[in-house]
Order: C-alpha cells, then structure tokens, then sequence
C-alpha cells in the first residue's frame, strides 16, 4: 500500500505542476483587456432578463432596471429614454432592432448580446424600434 500511495503522490504531484504551467502559459498569452463583457455583467444580464425576452438597459454592462421585450408583443417602439440610446442589451429570444432613419433593420439571435451597445455608433445609437424576427 505505501508503492501505492507514493505513485498516487507522484501522479497528482505531476499534475497539479502541468497544470501550473499551462496556467502561467495561457495567462501570458491572454489579453490584458478582454474583449467582451465581464463574467459579472454577463451573470447580471442573465439573472435580469427572463425566458423568452430581450432586454434592454440605457446603460452599458446591464446597468440598471431593463425594459423587456417579448416576441408576443409584436412590433414596439423604444420607450422614450431608450430611443437611440440602447447601452447594452441581452437575448433570450429572437427579434429585430429597427433603425428608422435611415431605415435598416438587424435580426437577433437568442443567445446575442452586448455590453456596449452604443459605444462608437453602433446600433444602439440609432435602435427605435423592435419586433419579431420573422417581420425583419
């Protein structure tokens, strides 16, 4: 039993030091910055916005109270402090965002979101409207 347990030694031994090390090997080559939200903006968002719904936050990263939509509610415009001023939204259902002018549309997936849905022009600097993905 002591063979044994010497080689159960050595094993975990080795592996806690390769893991060590392909720790310290991808930590180097991560980014300093990541490129999307943060874990806990993304579990704010998912805690926030229900089943079936897209849900829409003025700020960036899920700030805030959302304004939800379902696509049972068909075609709505943006509540008025959300009209071209989408910070970040969150996707449990499929929809379209709806620019008037000039008039584009964009199709969502459920799954789709962003923190910073605003941030240098982007789209939800110009949304005025959703509805449901198969109207888009």
């Amino acid at each position: 039993m002591p063979v044994t347990r010497a080689r159960l030694f050595g094993v975990l031994a080795a592996l806690a030091l390769s893991s060590t090390l392909l720790g310290a090997q991808q930590a180097a080559s991560a980014p300093a910055h990541p490129a999307g939200p943060s874990a806990q903006a993304l579990q704010r968002a998912a805690e926030q916005c229900g089943r079936n719904e897209i849900c829409f936050w003025q700020d960036n990263d899920y700030q805030g109270t959302p304004w939800r939509w379902t696509p049972t509610s068909g075609y709505r415009d943006m509540p008025p402090y959300l009209h071209d001023n989408v910070g970040s939204f969150y996707a449990n259902a499929a929809g379209c965002f709806i620019d008037w002018d000039p008039h584009e549309m964009r199709k969502v997936a459920s799954g789709d979101y962003s923190a910073a849905y605003k941030a240098g022009g982007k789209f939800g600097s110009r949304i005025d409207a959703v509805t449901t993905y198969q109207s888009c």
